[in-house]
């Protein structure tokens, strides 16, 4: 598995490649930085939000499997499945409360981390 991260030319704010999944995930909260992975065909977005760090990882095609959730904890995070939370209903919660898709989703997870605010 080779993660790569996608290069951002242009200042985007994360809403504007996935305005539902945000606002999900986020609601108003003030977000520090963003980036933009790819691992195969799944995209990865890497959010500080000053107390945590959220990693959406978002599969078109296929369900995400525990391999490659573990291989982005320990890329991204340093760290293991124990020290974080993962949230694996995510596009049966968004659905259910009547967020829809511009795009098919075959899998969406949420991994989260606490950390310290700086």
């Amino acid at each position: 598995m080779k993660l790569i991260e996608t290069p951002i030319k242009k200042n985007l704010d994360l809403e504007y490649f996935y305005p539902n999944i945000t606002k999900f995930v986020f609601g108003t909260k003030a977000i520090k930085f963003f980036k933009l992975y790819a691992l195969d065909r799944t995209q990865i977005v890497y959010a500080d939000a000053f107390d945590k760090i959220d990693i959406i990882m978002i599969n078109t095609k296929k369900k995400i499997n525990k391999r490659e959730i573990d291989f982005v904890i320990k890329k991204l995070l340093n760290a293991t499945r124990d020290e974080v939370t993962v949230h694996i209903g995510i596009k049966n919660e968004m659905q259910q409360k009547g967020y829809s898709f511009s795009a098919p989703r075959k899998d969406i997870i949420v991994i989260q981390k606490e950390v310290e605010p700086s």
